[in-house]
């Protein structure tokens, strides 16, 4: 086992250091406090507040740099390889443990997020172990096992408000097996949530209310479509890669799907009605509340990851292991296209800073909501809206979800109305710099 955990740690170093994204450097202002007191910035964030607080008390010793702000991430991602090969270990044998494992350890969506300073890897594996523990008191009643499936359950509670479909789906699961002592267990961890009922509405009121006022608020956010679904498939599969070219795209995942399609047809399902809930039931219902509230993706459903992957594992072992080579080898090439392809890394918002920093000018954005990466790299030039009125001979105007912020493309039609001429562009990972002078 400590060598599939060395492994995971080995993939999951290389670009921990990379430039902080627009999310991640809002989490960090956020955890410095710049937005104001930590509950209030919950409310904001839509999340319920536990990833926050163990963030403070990190970054309170460990400071808020990059590899700082992403640690967190990486040992939660090192505890669900482990998780996962004892959950695998308990519904089967040491073997399936093993290959579940391999398979957590170097799938490149859960690699991608193990690397990342937000809430996501860390719902993941308290949702994991969770089930870890239901499964075992379903097994096994003794009063150590209830009590800490109660503790991870309210824990990944208060990490997620899209978690709590997953409480839900372990409620029906509960309920059709008539086992009233862990429905219990459960119902006392949840009750735990009428605390924060009040913020969840302020929460909803916000997230409406954006997705009202900003235009093309959905599509970013998310929202339930037949494509969303499917892009959850392919995304836990290949990660946070893509091909320009369609017809390569559509066969790669046309091929990857019949793999998958044949090796989980060897598989009674009847036998692991408990995985199929966990990957199935919440990704409904989330969907179903995305028609509302649009909250849908692939990133806030990562919790049923795991479940894939040991439904996998098992279809693996059902045929004696001859494909497990097979698809550690695409897992792997998949992240190697995403490791020596900068155009899949995240937004280079260091570099691009730096760079401005050399420069004399204003730099102009779609929306100062998108400011966060530049106030955490201290961006030196002045920063405004490109809504704003502009004075400056040189502008250099960043090209970042403008779709959302600014769908009809005013700011760079108002420059060319002032009398400015596109001089220059530059490209970064995730971000364009378009460079404006005024020659007038």
């Amino acid at each position: 086992m400590w060598w599939i955990l060395f492994l995971a740690l080995l993939l999951r170093l290389p670009l921990l250091s990379q430039s902080l994204w627009l999310d991640e450097a809002i989490e960090a202002l956020a955890l410095r406090g710049h937005f104001g007191p930590i509950l209030s910035y919950s409310l904001s964030d839509f999340q319920p507040p536990l990833y926050h607080f163990l963030g403070l008390a990190w970054t309170n010793l460990f400071g808020f740099s990059e590899v700082a702000l992403r640690t967190p991430s990486l040992l939660a991602g090192l505890g669900l390889v482990y998780l996962v090969y004892k959950l695998g270990e308990l519904i089967g044998k040491q073997k399936l443990g093993i290959i579940a494992s391999l398979l957590i350890a170097t799938n490149p969506l859960l690699i991608y997020y193990s690397q990342e300073g937000r809430t996501y890897i860390l719902t993941t594996v308290l949702v994991t172990a969770s089930f870890y523990y239901l499964l075992l008191s379903l097994r096994h009643s003794r009063p150590r096992g209830l009590v800490l499936y109660a503790v991870f359950t309210l824990l990944f509670l208060w990490t997620s408000y899209l978690s709590w479909f997953v409480a839900l789906s372990q409620g029906v699961y509960l309920l059709y097996k008539k086992r009233w002592d862990l429905l219990t267990a459960l119902t006392l961890a949840s009750s735990s949530l009428l605390i924060w009922l009040p913020s969840l509405l302020q929460s909803l009121e916000i997230g409406v209310g954006d997705a009202r006022t900003i235009p093309g608020w959905g599509q970013v956010v998310g929202g339930t479509s037949l494509k969303a679904l499917a892009l959850t498939w392919v995304k836990m599969n290949i990660g946070r890669i893509s091909f320009d070219h369609k017809l390569i795209y559509g066969l790669l995942v046309s091929l990857l799907g019949g793999l998958h399609l044949y090796l989980l047809a060897h598989l009674k399902y009847q036998k692991h009605l408990l995985l199929l809930i966990w990957l199935i039931l919440p990704v409904i219902l989330v969907s179903l509340v995305s028609l509302f509230v649009p909250v849908y993706s692939y990133t806030r459903v990562l919790f049923v990851v795991p479940a894939y992957l040991l439904l996998l594992s098992l279809a693996l072992v059902q045929l004696q292991g001859r494909y497990t080579l097979l698809i550690l080898s695409l897992n792997l090439l998949f992240l190697a296209l995403f490791w020596f392809n900068p155009r899949f890394h995240r937004e280079d918002w260091r570099s691009l800073t730096s760079y401005l920093n050399a420069q004399e000018g204003t730099v102009v954005l779609p929306s100062l909501k998108q400011d966060a990466p530049f106030i955490y790299y201290n961006l030196s030039l002045p920063l405004q809206s490109a809504l704003d009125p502009v004075g400056a001979q040189h502008v250099y105007y960043v090209k970042y979800v403008e779709d959302a912020f600014d769908p009809s493309h005013l700011g760079p039609t108002d420059l060319a109305r002032l009398g400015y001429t596109l001089t220059k562009q530059r490209v970064y990972s995730g971000l364009q710099l378009d460079t404006y002078e005024n020659r007038n």
